[in-house]
């Protein structure tokens, strides 16, 4: 079977797509992934063969006459595309294909979706009401990472992941944990004159796959990718930035948002950690990506 993927210019969202593009592919079909000629390298390092549509520089696909024109050309029987790229269902009916919407973390699901199926990778838990959607697990993916060599030690004490790109935050927050019982990582990509706590390990990268299951708690700006990532690991998560997702973790007692000063007793909040291990047990008990792939083909 012949499977065509639309993806926006996300590197998020490409990421949230590959998990189901490697399904497919073991099961012995063949996927190509289109997106835009600047955007190519990025679904390169995801081993699966690129399409180049025509020149653009938004991030959203939602138009495409080089996508219809290359599912005319290939007659692929699915089109799988992220919320930002309608254009694949567009081209799914162009060639009479079963059209396959995917959400992820930023995405709602919509009463005027046109998709044939679509497939909502935020646990059900996490969306408000009810719709018709099929959900499938979470597999977190940041690309290719190499494990350092530093990561390969055994961590003295609990380890905490912070992800900052607001450079206004990382004061306030060394300051609330100073001192607390956790070891902080973090690129080296710290403001001057902030003071470095002791208790805080600077490296060069920070990979979040590889990172993640050595930890025992994430600190973040409210980065969506990640806070679905930390929340498939079970690991209690600070949010000093709201979105949907961070507040939704929040209200089901996962995570907390806002202010710095939760972050000293992060990993000692029992009960957050006993929700967070609960909507890790929920995402894993949701069907693989391999699981729904008999049910596109039609």
């Amino acid at each position: 079977m012949r499977v065509l993927m639309a993806a926006p210019s996300s590197p998020a969202r490409l990421h949230n797509l590959a998990p189901l593009a490697w399904a497919l592919r073991t099961a012995g079909h063949d996927v190509k992934i289109a997106g835009r000629p600047s955007f190519t390298e990025e679904i390169l390092r995801t081993s699966c063969v690129a399409v180049e549509l025509e020149n653009g520089t938004e991030e959203a696909l939602a138009e495409s006459a080089a996508l219809a024109e290359f599912a005319e050309l290939w007659r692929p029987q699915v089109v799988v595309s992220d919320a930002l790229a309608p254009a694949g269902t567009a081209a799914a009916r162009a060639v009479g294909a079963v059209a396959v919407r995917v959400l992820g973390a930023l995405d709602e699901p919509d009463s005027d979706d046109t998709a044939d199926v679509t497939l909502d990778t935020v646990p059900p838990s996490l969306r408000t009401g009810e719709t018709a959607v099929r959900a499938v697990r979470h597999v977190p993916y940041f690309g290719p990472v190499v494990v350092p060599n530093w990561l390969r030690r055994k961590a003295r004490r609990s380890r905490v992941l912070l992800s900052l790109t607001d450079e206004a935050l990382f004061g306030p927050l060394f300051d609330a944990v100073a001192g607390a019982d956790f070891e902080l990582v973090c690129s080296a990509r710290v403001p001057e004159g902030v003071t470095l706590p002791a208790n805080a390990r600077l490296v060069d990268c920070v990979p979040p796959a590889a990172l993640l299951p050595t930890c025992a708690a994430v600190i973040h700006d409210g980065d969506a990718a990640l806070a679905l990532a930390a929340a498939a690991h079970g690991l209690p998560q600070l949010s000093l930035a709201e979105s949907a997702i961070t507040e939704r973790i929040a209200a089901a007692g996962a995570g907390k948002a806002g202010s710095s000063e939760a972050a000293r007793t992060l990993t000692a909040d029992e009960e957050l950690g006993r929700a967070a291990k609960a909507l890790r047990e929920e995402i894993a008990a949701l069907p693989a990506p391999r699981t729904v792939v008999d049910e596109l083909i039609r």
